[in-house]
């Protein structure tokens, strides 16, 4: 049984299968219905077409979930723990994928992932402590992680590559760049993913594919450390669950399809050229949304 599962899971047709059955046995028994039909296609919906796009281009979930949730009136905590939770679902599902196609560079993984526990932690007590009054200017400070990361690339594309140029190994300054980005992703659930991918593309010059990967499966062991402090926080009496967990019914099982789809997408050649482009985009319409919420709740 459990070998048909394993080479089963190697196939989308097995996922599809698995979420059908998952939706019917939900709506079948009243007592497992998490959330009215209408909002939790939505919600499915959604965590497809987010998975998807986050495992295609390698943009960390956070930069599509956290505007999400703001637009329907989370606070930003609570905001970025659900979307680390999303994050935690489908990076695992699509780091899963990539783990069986041999496509994480496994040093830049055993030297990042220290740096972003450490990162994420300070990030997990700040967004514990700030008062309530902040959180418009924490989308502000979003927006400019966002628009950072979008400037980043765009001058990796316009500055000449040197003749000499050569795959270098992971420097010191990169280790506190995960730190840094991952205090982000603790407080705003962007960051990790988000400036690792990038600066394994610039200053590591490692393929747009095999840097999506590795990037993604930091994230997801931080994903999940975050919310075992989460865990960790609730059980002493720090803090609350997150308000409205029945959501996470119908994004969570979404976004692992929409992992499984997005992971594959990476196969045809003309997709693969259109990575860095389409992340570039994703990340110029956050900014924009995130300043105007920023705005409208000045």
């Amino acid at each position: 049984m459990h070998r048909w599962l394993w080479r089963g899971s190697d196939r989308l047709l097995f996922w599809l299968l698995c979420d059908t059955v998952y939706i019917l046995t939900l709506f079948a028994v009243p007592a497992f219905r998490p959330l009215p039909f209408a909002p939790f296609a939505l919600a499915h919906v959604a965590g497809i077409a987010v998975g998807t796009l986050v495992m295609y281009t390698g943009v960390g979930a956070g930069v599509v979930w956290f505007p999400f949730f703001t637009l329907l009136g989370f606070h930003p905590a609570d905001a970025a723990s659900f979307s680390l939770f999303n994050q935690l679902a489908g990076k695992g599902s699509g780091s899963f994928k990539y783990l069986r196609e041999g496509m994480i560079d496994w040093p830049v993984v055993r030297r990042c992932v220290p740096m972003a526990l450490l990162g994420v932690s300070g990030g997990y007590l700040l967004g514990m402590v700030l008062p309530h009054r902040y959180d418009p200017w924490l989308l502000l400070v979003f927006a400019g992680v966002v628009l950072y990361l979008l400037l980043a690339l765009l001058w990796r594309k316009v500055r000449s590559p040197q003749a000499d140029e050569a795959p270098e190994e992971v420097p010191p300054a990169s280790r506190l760049l995960v730190v840094g980005s991952s205090i982000f992703t603790g407080m705003l659930s962007v960051g990790t993913s988000d400036w690792l991918i990038p600066h394994l593309m610039r200053r590591l010059r490692m393929p747009a594919s095999r840097a999506v990967a590795s990037g993604i499966f930091v994230m997801f062991v931080t994903a999940l450390f975050f919310w075992l402090l989460i865990g960790f926080g609730v059980l002493l009496g720090w803090r609350d669950w997150p308000a409205n967990p029945p959501l996470l019914f119908g994004t969570v099982p979404g976004v692992m399809i929409g992992a499984q789809v997005g992971s594959r997408l990476v196969r045809f050649a003309t997709m693969k050229r259109a990575q860095p482009a389409v992340f570039m985009a994703v990340l110029a319409l956050s900014t924009g949304h995130m300043i105007y919420e920023f705005l409208r709740r000045l």
